[in-house]
């Protein structure tokens, strides 16, 4: 737990903590110095342009750094449990060893997420505002409107949540197996092939959990950090022109710091869980549990993990044969010439009998 929580802490725990901070008071500070250029009058054009560009970068290139951080988490949770696997413990400086020639892959991979996500962001508009335009020439009422825009985005859900689900198992592939980005994709693909609603259902019960334990710990963080602000600052004295209030300072701070502390255990839990998945179906459809036993047992192959041909599995349980028949993996072999063995047939006692 120590090594995966430093890990968290460094990717996800201090890039949330900047970008929280950076955005919420930067973006103070902006505006500040913008009504103020509006109220001098003297180049107040310049200053309100490059306060709006520097608010467009504080609003997207800080909480994209965030969700590089987060997603990144990914991989050294899965090499970890990899070695976990083996019964073996992995140190920091070794999970980053055991990354090398993968880190890009994981980062190229984020990057074909987003740009995946604002061409379908596009396409989305494109259509929204075809299908409006349309009906605006047709004549047709708001109601119309309303439904359309409604199953519009039930199916943008339903196509990013089938989406997501399908490809969820990439990263853990990249950490374990060493594929290119594409080649991990394709394999999460068809590890997730047939086995869609399972990992979907269990993807989901896990953030419903995690949601509503971080929920539940938010109301005393919340509460302790309104608590701190006020006895610091109960009247809110400091000049707003300035910036911020102490009050507000620390209440920001604070909450930030236990609501990312929070979120820094539930990152670990998910990439666990979605390392666990994939180990699974590579299980299932590989025989991944006997390439482990033979590297334990005889240290070949040596890198189990590694990218391997799908088998066909038979079904477990053995299916039984009814009608009084044994189970096949239960039916006792017999040497040739052997006679089957059938149970002692005892004399009944008779009184005076020696035992």
């Amino acid at each position: 737990a120590r090594v995966l929580l430093l890990w968290s802490v460094l990717l996800s725990g201090v890039l949330g903590l900047l970008s929280t901070l950076a955005s919420t008071f930067g973006q103070q500070a902006l505006q500040s110095r913008m009504f103020s250029a509006l109220d001098g009058g003297s180049g107040a054009d310049s200053v309100v342009a490059g306060t709006l560009t520097l608010t467009a970068l504080l609003s997207v290139v800080l909480p994209f750094l965030a969700y590089l951080g987060r997603g990144f988490l990914v991989a050294p949770v899965a090499a970890d449990t990899g070695q976990r696997v083996l019964g073996r413990r992995a140190t920091f400086r070794g999970l980053w060893a055991l990354l090398a020639g993968r880190r890009w892959s994981v980062v190229a991979w984020m990057l074909v997420q987003i740009g995946a996500g604002v061409v379908l962001a596009i396409l989305a508009g494109l259509v929204f505002f075809g299908a409006f335009a349309a009906m605006g020439a047709a004549g047709s009422g708001t109601g119309w409107f309303v439904l359309a825009l409604v199953l519009f985005v039930l199916g943008i859900g339903v196509v990013v949540v089938w989406l997501a689900t399908r490809f969820v198992l990439t990263v853990p592939t990249i950490a374990l197996e060493g594929r290119p980005v594409f080649a991990a994709a394709a394999q999460s693909w068809r590890l997730t092939r047939g086995a869609f609603w399972r990992t979907f259902g269990i993807l989901l019960l896990v953030q419903l959990m995690f949601g509503f334990a971080a929920s539940i710990a938010s109301i005393p963080l919340t509460i302790g950090a309104v608590l701190v602000g006020g006895t610091f600052d109960p009247l809110g004295q400091t000049d707003g022109t300035s910036g911020a209030g102490t009050g507000a300072v620390i209440a920001i701070v604070v909450g930030s710091l236990l609501a990312i502390a929070v979120q820094c255990i539930t990152d670990v839990l998910s990439a666990s869980i979605t390392t666990f998945l994939a180990i699974d179906r590579r299980i299932r459809t590989e025989a991944l549990d006997q390439r482990i036993a033979s590297h334990l047992d005889s240290g070949q192959p040596t890198d189990p993990f590694a990218p391997s041909e799908p088998v066909a599995r038979p079904p477990w349980p053995p299916q039984q044969q009814w009608g009084g028949q044994q189970w096949q993996a239960q039916q006792q072999q017999q040497w040739p010439g052997q006679q089957p063995w059938q149970p002692a047939q005892q004399q009944p006692w008779q009184p005076g009998q020696q035992q």
